[in-house]
């Protein structure tokens, strides 16, 4: 990436990039920004309702605000963290295998790295749960006019987990430690039953 961040890129270059036939960004980023703009809608939702809000609501709208702010943070490291962890598998991908030496660390850091590229949508799955549970508070309360862009922002963020997802999927089976696998599939497992 000539970018350390997918944030930094015009929307063209985003849908370009995604576009081009290379690795990344690829399903778990692309879900990652969805996610992103999905909560962004809450957010949006949230602070329409506020303006010229009554001091009773004011209070029940800014923590609701705060933890979407936060979300919108945590959601767009995601996408940068799912093209490091895809990255850094491709990287382990073409080390030597000229020495059985070279093929144990090659096999070792695969592992590392494909664990490493299975827990980064899995970390997006928990945020965009989070996403999901606010915006639900928040559709009992925003704005008529609002609502619309509000449940717009659910079906993002139900997509995106969904998205997140997929990308664990397509890990797990590659998982070696059988332990880890287990632990990794039952938290993929808790967050299918949020996305059905």
């Amino acid at each position: 990436m000539a970018s350390s961040t997918l944030w930094s890129w015009t929307l063209a270059e985003f849908r370009d990039r995604t576009a081009a036939g290379t690795p990344t960004p690829g399903g778990g980023s692309v879900a990652s920004v969805c996610a992103t703009l999905g909560a962004g809608l809450i957010v949006m939702g949230l602070e329409v309702t506020r303006k010229g809000a009554e001091a009773e609501l004011v209070a029940v709208l800014d923590p609701l605000l705060r933890s979407g702010r936060e979300l919108l943070e945590r959601l767009s490291a995601h996408a940068d963290r799912d093209v490091a962890a895809f990255n850094e598998y491709l990287r382990a991908r073409s080390l030597s295998q000229g020495s059985d030496d070279e093929k144990a660390v090659r096999r070792e850091r695969m592992q590392q790295a494909l664990a490493a590229a299975t827990e980064a949508p899995l970390a997006a799955g928990r945020d965009i749960a989070a996403a999901l549970d606010l915006a639900r508070q928040v559709m009992a309360i925003c704005k008529s006019p609002v609502l619309g862009d509000a449940a717009a922002g659910i079906d993002l963020l139900s997509g995106s987990l969904k998205a997140v997802l997929r990308s664990v999927d397509a890990n797990l089976p590659g998982i070696e430690d059988l332990a880890l696998r287990a632990r990794l599939e039952e938290e993929r497992a808790a967050l299918g039953a949020i996305s059905s």
